[in-house]
């Protein structure tokens, strides 16, 4: 049986409530330190590499806010 959408963002929720998601996003936020750095950088190449890098970074920590956006939008739409 398919999961229905407001019942995925609820265990995705459930998830970032873990140790593991808890560890994962310092971890992530440690590399957008290094990311963010402009000095560590020497060429357009690098630059580039760390724009990408900060894209996905932000995917990440942003993850938790979008998620608990769409539950309630979602709830909003389907009440019980």
């Amino acid at each position: 049986m398919a999961k229905t959408d407001i019942e995925f963002l609820e265990d995705r929720i459930k998830m970032m409530e873990s140790d593991g998601w808890a560890g994962l996003l310092e971890d992530f936020k440690n590399l957008e330190d290094g990311a963010r750095n402009i000095d560590t950088m020497s060429s357009d190449k690098d630059l580039w590499h760390a724009k990408g890098q900060l894209l996905v970074i932000n995917l990440i920590l942003s993850l938790q806010i979008a998620t608990e956006m769409a539950l309630e939008q979602s709830q909003d739409e389907n009440p019980a």
